[in-house]
């Protein structure tokens, strides 16, 4: 088995884990879980009822006259996926090839079909067992809420996707 087929192959394990895990929520007591990201060397938490899903970067076809963070579009599944460096987006360096390996798709919930760039994902949090660190308060970025530390001292902000997706700014893909 080549490399890249090894690597779909683990997004597609994880994936499915997540699925079975949120099919299994109901019949839980209900926690705020939330999916841990890494973007660059940034860490996010994303509530899962506005993630979709995590798939291997593919092809990304550049869109002419768009914006810089805007990288262009993708096939996932048939599906045309407008593909976005978040980190560009909020003012940071672009992410280089390396730091965006995997592309966060936007759950149904959302109604866009775009997704985030992101390095990898790593895991599922309880935000109860999260120490909390305030309010990012950047009003250039409304949709970074709030900051938490897990047990290992990562710092993790949490990432609104429905601010992110009615922020103006991201609506302004055109030049």
């Amino acid at each position: 088995m080549e490399a890249g087929t090894k690597h779909s192959h683990k997004l597609r394990e994880f994936s499915t884990q997540l699925a079975e895990r949120l099919k299994a929520a109901p019949h839980t007591p209900v926690q705020p879980l939330r999916l841990a990201v890494r973007i660059g060397h940034d860490s996010y938490l994303l509530d899962m009822a506005t993630a979709g899903e995590i798939v291997a970067t593919a092809d990304i076809a550049p869109v002419p006259w768009t914006r810089p963070w805007y990288r262009g579009l993708t096939n996932v599944r048939g599906r045309l996926i407008g593909v976005v460096d978040l980190q560009e987006l909020s003012g940071r360096a672009p992410l280089s090839q390396e730091q965006g390996q995997q592309l966060l798709v936007f759950g149904p919930a959302l109604k866009v079909n775009a997704g985030i760039l992101i390095s990898r994902a790593f895991g599922l949090r309880n935000i109860r067992e999260l120490e909390e660190l305030g309010m990012t308060g950047n009003p250039a970025r409304p949709w970074e809420m709030q900051r938490f530390r897990d047990l290992d001292g990562t710092v993790l902000t949490e990432l609104d996707l429905p601010r992110l997706v009615a922020a103006e700014v991201f609506s302004s893909v055109g030049v």
